[in-house]
């Protein structure tokens, strides 16, 4: 406890002399800095250097990235990120080498200090140099580093602390300089101060362990290290914050550091231990917030929920409706259980935690308190969400084990045809192969357009598509809440869509159809081949109805276009029955849909393809009479024409056949044309049962009353499920399913309904094609980047990147912006780029300066 109290003494004695006292600089100190900020302006400039992102821990952390030219040993690193502390604060804390990351409070019988590193002398008020020693594992030789750290205040609002590299030291070159090897450590903090309490972190740091290190250790171990270092100074800052001055950023960056504290408790034990070491990070995580030791008097039973929740142990939970004042411990168990099972039927934590508040009148109280209570559970819940045996993981291995029996009962029935001595049977197992091999070349394609630009993650991906995990990885990446990364043309969410619309139009339909043709004209019915259709049709309602129950639950959906998602209820027992209603509505669709195809085909395979065909043509007409034939994806000429004939082709197959209820969006289907199509697909079915009776002679014919029980019961549980869904949906949304907007009618109405604070939410629009939005764009869009792009420049939002520039359109750019970005091709003053520049000519060897 005494050592802290000399680096807290010596901290506030910091903060105190770069508040109060005027410094004076040497040209020695002066051409420091110089240094420094020349290594954060190289870092900057656009293409210097190749730089990698690495993961970081917290959202306050807006990108870690680096670099290593392992030929020469130098590794670059470079970061942003915000801090809720002063300028001074963080300074103080920066320049006493990160000695006190945690809370007095917490663990206080150990200094908590990086090994090896201290100060050897204090040359100044604002100057210390200090040795640091770098232990890496056998056979690597040891490296150490001697440093000067100087820091000063350039303005009001910045504060520059440097770390500038020195090659000896009397007081360290008395060591044994065989043992280790001295390397070099070059880095700069620009601390701007945005607001009281605030304040913004530009990072660079250029360090050389003296020579060659292997890449597995400074990719798995240092760039990791230096994202350790920067969260635990960001969660040292948080972790001070008072309850009065939480905002929502706070809130979500507090949960973020109760996640990260449960989880290093669980590494201290196997998982038998998990849910007890769980609530010892709970209790690490109360004790070291100072917010959270000011609520837990108001709200004991905080400590009760928190530890159901670290536990996550699913149980059944009633909904509790004891009001705030009154709740108690037992009410707040019930609450982190209730948590947990809404997860079972959430894919995302914020539409998770949206629901646990709406359905417990308690919590609507505490947030109202509380404002920073939503985002802090959504991090929680993200976690719960990732972890959870009956949440992520069951959506995981459910998805993947109906994948899987599916591919082996096609698969078994493609054997079965080919062992079969009639040459038609055989000819339908090649047909059912053709289906499969086709199906997984077609999402192989879709994973290159996907990861073209990064070949490991394509040869990821194509793996899991061979061995018929695809559907599994896709459900992971949705459920962990991954986002979209720049190598991307689709989101995860997206992406997941189009391979399963895939699995269904070219595999399980056809799949489904050939097997139900050759069960209905094969004299001998065997069970098998029943179960087999049976376990498509199964896996396609469920492969539909979950595709659109995702959709209309994402919580980044709902927020985007209101006035389309959200016809799924809140409440946990009407959103069960509405998820099951779908599944069976698409299931008994399905069957009704191939069993009458199959009858026409068999019957006479032309008037099948007339049908089909004329049923297509009149949809490709009806979206290019009213200009909507055109996907929004960004593509032009013929490959825009190419991919907008194959999704709405693909579309309307899986409206005629599943029912997805997703695709009467305006982008996809539509309204109108959904219902149309669904209803000309029921009454087909009538239809081509009525002509299989009166027309097809062959001796395997089935006789009618046999077809009309089969036609009734399915339309009995299609009926009875179609009753089931409007009963419990959400009735405003009714009109979705008979609207008549285009694409860009559907994007204007989305514009209109977001709010002024959800610019990002509005920029997303500029991703797709210009045809989207050129009706309306000059009178609702172009005025609101021409007035807003200065501060945007200033400001630089995480979605205010290159990539997002290079798709809105010049005249929607400032005049004097478009000229820059055209001379420069990216955001970089002209002055400053230098087209060949090498790496070692930007920074030079710090030591030799």
């Amino acid at each position: 406890m005494q050592r802290y109290n000399e680096d807290l003494d010596f901290e506030n004695s910091k903060i105190l002399t770069m508040d109060n006292e005027i410094q004076q600089y040497i040209a020695k100190e002066d051409d420091m800095f110089t240094s420094a900020l020349g290594l954060l302006s190289g870092m900057e400039m656009k293409g210097a250097i190749p730089f990698k992102t690495f993961k970081t821990t917290f959202s306050t952390h807006l990108y870690l990235q680096g670099f290593y030219n392992s030929r020469a040993g130098d590794i670059y690193v470079k970061s942003r990120f915000t801090v809720r502390a002063n300028h001074s604060q963080l300074a103080a804390r920066v320049s006493n080498l990160y000695k006190r990351f945690r809370n007095p409070a917490y663990d206080t019988t150990k200094r908590i200090d990086l090994d090896g590193r201290d100060f050897i002398e204090h040359p100044n008020a604002h100057s210390s140099i200090y040795c640091q020693d770098y232990n890496f594992p056998s056979p690597i030789s040891d490296r150490e580093i001697i440093a000067n750290i100087i820091w000063k205040r350039v303005s009001d609002d910045i504060i520059i602390v440097a770390v500038h590299p020195l090659t000896s030291h009397p007081k360290v070159d008395t060591k044994d300089t065989n043992a280790v090897i001295r390397g070099m450590f070059h880095s700069v903090f620009r601390i701007t101060q945005l607001e009281t309490g605030l304040s913004k972190v530009e990072w660079g740091l250029h360090i050389n362990f003296g020579g060659h290190l292997p890449k597995p250790v400074v990719y798995n171990f240092l760039m990791p290290n230096f994202d350790r270092v920067l969260s635990h100074l960001q969660a040292y800052f948080a972790n001070s914050i008072r309850l009065s001055d939480l905002s929502l950023e706070d809130g979500q960056l507090l949960g973020e550091v109760l996640v990260n504290q449960v989880k290093r408790a669980k590494k201290k034990g196997d998982w038998r231990k998990s849910a007890e070491l769980g609530k010892v990070g709970v209790d690490q995580f109360l004790y070291i917030s100072v917010a959270m030791r000011e609520l837990l008097p108001r709200y004991p039973w905080l400590r009760i929920l928190l530890h159901t929740i670290a536990m996550n142990k699913v149980r059944v939970a009633p909904t509790v409706i004891t009001a705030l004042s009154e709740l108690k411990d037992d009410d707040a168990e019930n609450l982190g259980k209730g948590m947990l099972t809404i997860i079972l039927s959430n894919t995302e934590a914020s539409a998770a935690v949206d629901h646990w508040i709406a359905q417990n009148p308690a919590l609507e109280e505490f947030e109202k308190e509380q404002a920073w209570m939503r985002p802090f559970f959504v991090e929680i819940a993200q976690y719960s969400l990732s972890t959870s045996n009956f949440g992520l993981k069951l959506r995981v291995f459910g998805g993947a084990l109906l994948s899987t029996i599916d591919l082996i009962t096609d698969a078994y029935m493609t054997f079965d045809f080919f062992s079969n001595e009639n040459e038609d049977q055989a000819s339908f197992g090649r047909l059912s192969a053709a289906f499969i091999g086709l199906t997984m070349l077609i999402q192989i394609i879709i994973s290159y357009g996907q990861n073209h630009k990064k070949t490991s993650y394509f040869v990821q991906d194509a793996f899991y598509v061979l061995i018929g995990f695809k559907s599994a990885l896709d459900a992971y990446r949705v459920g962990s809440g991954l986002e979209r990364e720049d190598h991307h043309v689709l989101s995860p969410l997206h992406e997941m869509t189009f391979c399963r619309c895939v699995e269904m139009i070219f595999e399980a339909v056809p799949a489904s159809i050939v097997q139900i043709y050759a069960l209905v004209v094969s004299k001998e019915r065997k069970r098998r081949a029943l179960f087999s259709i049976l376990v498509s049709a199964a896996t396609i309602g469920y492969t539909s109805s979950m595709v659109s129950y995702d959709w209309d639950t994402s919580s980044a959906q709902r927020k985007k276009a209101p006035s389309f998602y959200g016809f799924v209820p809140d409440k946990a027992l009407r959103r069960a029955i509405c998820f099951l209603s779908m599944l069976f509505l698409s299931f008994s669709h399905v069957l009704l849909r191939t069993f009458s195809c199959a009858l026409l085909a068999i019957t006479n395979f032309n008037w099948l393809m007339w049908y089909l065909g004329a049923d297509m043509v009149l949809f490709f007409l009806y979206k290019i009479a009213r200009n909507d034939f055109h996907y929004f994806v960004p593509l032009n000429g013929a490959l825009r024409f190419v991919a907008s004939f194959i999704t709405r082709f693909g579309e309307k197959l899986i409206v005629d056949f599943t029912m997805m209820i997703h695709l009467r969006n305006p982008n996809e289907v539509g309204g109108l044309p959904f219902v149309f199509s669904v209803v000309l697909s029921l009454v087909a079915s009538f239809v081509s049962v009525s002509v299989y009776l009166g027309h097809y002679d062959g001796e395997e014919k089935i006789g009618g009353g046999d077809l009309q029980t089969v036609l009734i019961t399915l339309s009995t549980i299609w009926a009875a499920s179609l009753i089931a869904l409007v009963s419990v949906m959400n009735k405003d949304y009714l009109r979705t399913f008979y609207n008549m907007d285009t694409i860009s009618d559907y994007n204007r109405r989305t514009v209109l309904d977001l709010r002024e604070d959800q610019e990002e939410l509005k920029a997303l629009l500029f991703l797709d094609h210009q045809d989207t939005y050129k009706k309306w764009g000059d009178t609702i869009l172009k005025p609101w980047t021409l007035s807003s792009w200065d501060r945007w420049e200033a400001e630089k939002p995480t979605w205010f990147t290159d990539a997002w520039i290079e798709h809105v359109p010049n005249d929607y750019i400032p005049w004097d912006w478009c000229v820059k970005y055209k001379k420069t091709k990216g955001r970089i003053d002209p002055k400053k780029r230098r087209n060949s520049t090498s790496i070692k000519e930007l920074f030079g060897r710090e030591e030799d300066r």
